[in-house]
């Protein structure tokens, strides 16, 4: 009886997702990524135009129909090694938007995963370089002081909001540069570096995440990061919908004055939010570099091209999937899928970097889609609403006729 009420529960939880409400939230999201696509279609289109009239002059001309192609095939480039590629750098893609949307739920701004991304990866590849544990203990302990770490640095920008009221995304942000250049004195401070060169030594074996599905997928970096990630999205879903804790952090995030009049601590959920938030992000990072072949750059070109670019990345991702858990998993597969199409554009003579245009263009349309949406919407209603008025008054006059 029991197995019977779970499954009837589980059903109903999935017919939950395809009712109108459900899916016309995320009719943006669809629109804004049909737009960005077209869009980097049309700006490779017009390079290519530019270069065989003449206009431009390079040393290999772009393949534009090849470069649809690679970019659309994204993931399916190389078979099942690409997929693996894609799946491993949507984890901590889906992560740091787990982290932002967490705390967007809770009604605050977590631009700071970067910052908490850095620290967590930074601390998560000191504890796999120096100490020394047997497997698996060593990747799970590692991972755990990463998110730790993360935890640490997301509760002090929710301390400076709760206790000093200091707006979270200007301390979110002064946050991140301290990480940075934190992580690059905690590196060269515990002589952490790879001999003369501007990277780290890389983790010991048994620090590195297993590699359990790489024998499927193929490839030396497809771990099982994205397991990882998938049970995170379903902890945060249950926190979130199904625990105390999570309805009083998005009360608080709704309305901070009825939640402090209801008896809810408004400034412990506040901190509570931004730890929690900051965990997700310092799991991410760790996620990133727990592998073979990854090194932390202590230049800040480097360490900008990588951590803060992902965990930037999870504002959009977070965007995208409307701030939802399962929203924000869909989200980061399919951001990873298009940064892999990217990088395969350099076969057709086009810049990696188009991705990242189709990403930005992405992201403005999905703000902009989403007002339009209820703005329609709301147009909508109001049409539907005279319409009715003037068939009332019609059947009113109708009937003072007779």
């Amino acid at each position: 009886m029991k197995f019977k009420e779970m499954i009837a529960k589980l059903w109903l939880g999935i017919k939950k997702l395809f009712v109108p409400s459900s899916y016309s939230a995320a009719v943006p999201s669809f629109i804004a990524i049909g737009f960005g696509i077209l869009f980097g279609i049309f700006t490779m289109f017009i390079i290519w135009m530019l270069v065989i009239t003449g206009v431009f002059t390079v040393d290999n001309d772009p393949q534009f129909f090849y470069g649809i192609t690679l970019l659309l095939a994204g993931g399916f480039n190389q078979g099942m090694y690409s997929i693996g590629y894609t799946l491993y750098r949507a984890a901590p893609l889906i992560l740091a938007g787990l982290a932002v949307g967490f705390a967007f739920r809770t009604g605050l701004f977590n631009i700071g995963a970067p910052g908490q991304m850095i620290v967590g990866a930074t601390i998560a590849v000191y504890v796999g370089i120096r100490v020394s544990m047997p497997a698996p203990w060593h990747w799970m302990f590692a991972l755990l002081c990463g998110m730790i770490a993360g935890g640490l640095w997301g509760f002090i920008v929710g301390a400076l909001k709760a206790l000093l009221n200091v707006h979270e995304v200007v301390a979110s942000i002064m946050m991140n540069y301290v990480a940075m250049y934190s992580s690059f004195m905690f590196i060269k401070g515990n002589n952490l570096l790879d001999g003369n060169t501007s990277h780290t030594l890389g983790v010991r074996a048994t620090a590195m995440i297993p590699y359990g599905t790489s024998a499927f997928f193929g490839g030396y970096v497809m771990n099982i990061g994205i397991i990882l990630a998938i049970i995170a999205v379903i902890v945060i879903y249950i926190v979130l919908n199904k625990t105390t804790l999570g309805y009083q952090l998005k009360a608080v995030g709704f309305n901070k004055d009825a939640s402090k009049y209801a008896g809810m601590n408004t400034k412990r959920n506040i901190m509570i939010s931004m730890a929690i938030s900051g965990i997700l992000a310092g799991m991410g990072g760790a996620i990133l570099f727990l592998v073979s072949g990854k090194y932390i750059f202590v230049t800040k070109d480097m360490m900008t091209a990588e951590l803060m670019s992902v965990g930037f990345d999870g504002i959009s991702v977070a965007l995208l999937g409307l701030s939802n858990p399962v929203g924000a998993l869909f989200a980061g597969l399919f951001l990873a899928y298009i940064r892999q199409g990217g990088y395969y554009l350099n076969l057709a003579n086009y810049m990696a970097e188009m991705a990242d245009v189709i990403t930005a263009v992405i992201i403005y349309f999905s703000a902009l889609s989403t007002a339009l949406y209820a703005l329609v919407k709301a147009k909508k209603l109001k049409f539907k609403s005279r319409t009715k008025s003037r068939k009332k008054i019609a059947d009113e006059d109708a009937g003072g006729e007779v």
